[in-house]
């Protein structure tokens, strides 16, 4: 990645917007533009602001604004949240909210590092040139890509996970990362029913033998990729991985 991340921290806690900005400082890939104790002042500037802000670090438990509710109003002025506070049981609010990460404090130059080898690897999918799902057949799936009438095809087996952002789809294989200009509920269409596949968040869709663990809020995945899973599909994820797990004959 060439271009360093713009940031801004918001916390009403001083000390913990020192300490975080000073992991920032000391990492070449970020740029702190701001820091606010004041999370009204902080919406204000981002709404006003023109240019798209990378990261935004946030708490949650704040006075007159939390951390969540700031998230959801600057949907789109802010391209990555990530949240620093003091407390677990928010977790699943905050993947509710598209949240990238939610560290607990104090935050850690293992975090930032975490953060940036995400960031970087998205950056390297909006490079690639693929923009519409054709079709699924002969195990494979189809997309389009830059070059009229010309379509790659990838091998079902291959992949990983379908993540939606916004009004696109990223497509995580095991050997390279496309986008596909769509919405996660035409990635389902063109899926077909496929038993292989699951979808546990309303952003994401999952090949089921890419599984490699399970925790009570998170897959984890070939490749060293995470999906969230959320309330919605909760049941009908864990029901499958109970019809799985191997039990003793009596």
């Amino acid at each position: 990645m060439d271009e360093k991340l713009q940031c801004i921290v918001v916390d009403d806690d001083l000390e913990a917007i020192n300490i975080l900005s000073a992991l920032l400082q000391d990492h070449q890939w970020f740029i702190l533009q701001k820091s606010y104790t004041d999370p009204q002042l902080a919406l204000r500037d981002i709404l006003l602001q023109n240019e798209v802000i990378d990261i935004a670090f946030l708490d949650i438990d704040m006075p007159l604004l939390s951390g969540l509710e700031l998230a959801k109003r600057i949907q789109g002025k802010v391209r990555f949240i990530v949240f620093v506070t003091a407390f677990r049981e928010y977790s699943l609010d905050a993947f509710e909210v598209n949240a990238m990460q939610y560290f607990i404090k104090p935050v850690t130059a293992i975090n930032l590092i975490d953060t940036f080898t995400q960031i970087n690897q998205l950056q390297h999918f909006h490079q690639k040139d693929v923009r519409l799902i054709a079709d699924v057949t002969d195990d494979g799936l189809y997309v389009l890509t830059g070059v009229k009438g010309q379509y790659l095809r990838l091998d079902i087996a291959s992949i990983i996970l379908f993540s939606a952002e916004k009004n696109q789809v990223h497509v995580f294989t095991t050997k390279a990362d496309y986008v596909v200009s769509a919405g996660i509920g035409r990635v389902m269409n063109d899926l077909k029913g496929d038993k292989r596949f699951m979808r546990i968040h309303k952003s994401h869709i999952i090949r089921l033998n890419a599984i490699k663990n399970v925790s009570a809020n998170l897959v984890y995945l070939q490749n060293d990729y995470m999906a969230s899973i959320s309330p919605q599909y909760r049941t009908a994820f864990f029901n499958y991985i109970q019809q799985k797990i191997l039990k003793n004959r009596p």
